[in-house]
């Protein structure tokens, strides 16, 4: 099974790149984040996806191994094949997608091609199980110690309170350390949200 491929990017297509390595050309099928930044001529890396069916094989290619596991993760769920999967990683960064699913907010879906409301409503029922909590956070920032049950309990209080996910890291982030506490956090973190 193919787990990554280095090499040099020699034809460019509308959802599909050829990469040459070692004298021999692999179609990949990648996102369009993938797509936009590998240029002909130019050399790439790319996390793979073998997807092996009694009748088929394809490449699925990816520039992090996070988007890999999330491709990974969609395909997990029963229905969603390797182009809706694709799909869904075309809609929206992988941060918002994250973003909608702990939100439970299916309608960054709904405008997917082969994606009708109840499909996406069962895409972010199913993958709210597997995504945590600490996989999504603000770019540029680090995330929050979510292992902690005092964060995760002030997370979840504010997200019940009508504060999105950025929003309640953001906040949890410039509580003190030094505060342990779940009330006392909380407080804190309503207090830099302008309520407390």
């Amino acid at each position: 099974m193919i787990a990554s491929i280095k090499g040099q990017v020699l034809i460019s297509k509308e959802n599909w790149l050829i990469v040459e390595t070692n004298g021999v050309g692999y179609k990949v099928f990648v996102p369009n984040s993938v797509l936009n930044l590998s240029n002909v001529g130019e050399a790439v890396a790319f996390y793979i996806y073998h997807h092996i069916t009694e009748s088929s094989q394809a490449l699925y290619g990816f520039h992090t191994y996070d988007e890999q596991e999330f491709f990974e993760l969609l395909l997990s769920i029963s229905g969603i094949g390797p182009k809706v999967a694709l799909s869904v990683l075309n809609a929206a960064s992988l941060e918002d997608i994250r973003e909608a699913v702990i939100a439970d907010n299916p309608e960054i879906l709904t405008n997917i091609s082969g994606i009708g409301t109840k499909t996406a409503q069962r895409i972010v029922m199913e993958l709210k199980n597997k995504i945590k909590v600490g996989d999504i956070r603000p770019i540029g920032t680090k995330s929050i110690d979510v292992g902690s049950s005092a964060n995760m309990d002030v997370y979840e209080a504010l997200l019940r309170l009508g504060y999105n996910g950025v929003e309640a890291r953001a906040a949890i982030k410039m509580v003190p350390a030094t505060i342990k506490d779940p009330e006392k956090k909380l407080k804190e973190a309503l207090r830099n949200l302008g309520k407390g």
